[in-house]
C-alpha cells in the first residue's frame, strides 16, 4: 500500500516533495514529544507527587469504610435477623 499525499485535492507525485513532507511531519511530531516528555511530564510530576499522598489517604479511607460497613452489617444482622435483597427483570421470556 502507498502512501497518497493529498493537499487541496491534488496529489503530490514528486518523490522529493513526498520524501521533504514525510520527513517534516516526523519531526514535527518528534519535536511535540519532546516537548511533552521533557517539558510538561516534569511539571505535571510536581502535581502528581503531591496528589500521591492524597491517593493514598483516599485509599486507606475506602478500605476503613468497606471494613466499618462489613462490620456493621454484621452487627445488624445479629441484632435484627438477616436481611436480603433481590433483583429481577419483570419481563422473563420462557
Amino acid at each position: 500500500m502507498t502512501t497518497r499525499i493529498i493537499i487541496n485535492e491534488k496529489e503530490v507525485t514528486s518523490p522529493f516533495f513526498r520524501w521533504l513532507l514525510i520527513l517534516g511531519a516526523i519531526i514535527v511530531a518528534a519535536l511535540i514529544t519532546a516537548l511533552v516528555i521533557f517539558v510538561l511530564l516534569p511539571v505535571i510530576g510536581v502535581a502528581v507527587t503531591l496528589s500521591v499522598g492524597f491517593v493514598v489517604i483516599f485509599i486507606v479511607a475506602a478500605m476503613v469504610s468497606v471494613s466499618i460497613l462489613a462490620l456493621l452489617t454484621l452487627i445488624f444482622a445479629w441484632l435484627f435477623g438477616a436481611a436480603e435483597f433481590r433483583i429481577e427483570k419483570k419481563n422473563r421470556r420462557g
